[in-house]
């Protein structure tokens, strides 16, 4: 129970076995403390705390109270909000974020890479259960959902010295996202770079560099490839005449980081031939020119 939860951290704050711990503790109370809404709070803050069983930590040693507290964090994620059918885009943001709060207690290194590892692999499996329940509308949630994801790679990459190999099932789930991004924006990295930038970033200081910009490519590789092939001819033809037409080099430039991302799609290649040939001859040949250039990269 995830009052349960809360209620042994604060008399672990207060014990023996806490104490080397005061400072990792306390910013785990405040990290889910500011999840409770996925819990349905209210109605739990009836119960009567003198009755609510608590979690020994007597036997846990100072370095595995942080791996333990994020797997009861898990486990009542799982049995109070997904297994109520409440695992909209929302409530899977606010649980990844917290649970990287509770991961970034930990100094950096092997234990914290192998923490946010362990953490991939658990969302993946509640995805397998639980998918992410998408609204037609929001971007925000998912989107937060999306960025603490690639924290977590980035985070593993760094403290294990080696890249996180998504499951499938991730990149399923974060596909429709992407997908809507790419359909809406005519230059989807740096759209979605900047909103990570200008995002709150549920109060956490963190930099957006070319680790992000690598993953999201690779996330959107793999979701791109997923849509109609008749959206994904349209949208190329639209990217293409962008660039042909744009006068600024800048944002020309942000079309054509676009248009390299539909140059991993096998499917769509031979249609993009065709597509110059179709454009005005004042324009086919550097629309030739363009493709020849990204097909080389």
């Amino acid at each position: 129970m995830y009052e349960s939860l809360k209620l042994s951290i604060q008399s672990l704050q207060k014990s023996k076995y806490g104490k080397g711990n005061k400072k990792k503790l306390s910013a785990i109370m405040h990290a889910l403390n500011r999840a409770n809404s996925i819990f349905n709070s209210d109605k739990q803050n009836q119960t009567n705390p003198e009755s609510i069983k608590q979690i020994s930590f007597r036997n846990v040693s100072s370095e595995e109270q942080v791996p333990r507290i994020l797997d009861e964090f898990m486990d009542d994620f799982e049995k109070e909000c997904l297994e109520k059918d409440n695992g909209n885009a929302k409530n899977y943001s606010l649980f990844s974020v917290t649970s990287y709060k509770i991961i970034r207690t930990l100094d950096s290194g092997k234990r914290r890479g192998l923490l946010s590892a362990h953490a991939l692999n658990r969302l993946n499996k509640m995805f397998v259960k639980h998918p992410v329940k998408y609204s037609k509308q929001a971007i925000r949630d998912p989107l937060g959902l999306a960025f603490v994801i690639t924290e977590l790679a980035i985070d593993i990459e760094k403290n294990l010295s080696i890249p996180y190999e998504f499951d499938q099932t991730i990149l399923d789930q974060m596909a429709p996202l992407l997908q809507r991004y790419y359909v809406q924006y005519d230059d989807t990295v740096r759209t979605i770079l900047e909103e990570f930038s200008s995002m709150p970033k549920f109060k956490l200081v963190i930099e957006i560099g070319e680790k992000h910009k690598e993953l999201i490519e690779k996330f959107l590789d793999y979701s791109i490839a997923r849509l109609p092939l008749e959206t994904r001819i349209k949208k190329a033809k639209s990217i293409l005449e962008k660039i042909i037409a744009e006068e600024v080099d800048s944002v020309a430039l942000g079309y054509y980081e676009n248009l390299k991302l539909t140059f991993s799609d096998e499917t769509l290649r031979p249609h993009l031939s065709k597509i110059a040939k179709e454009m005005p001859k004042t324009n086919r040949r550097f629309a030739n020119t363009i493709l020849e250039e990204v097909s080389a990269l």
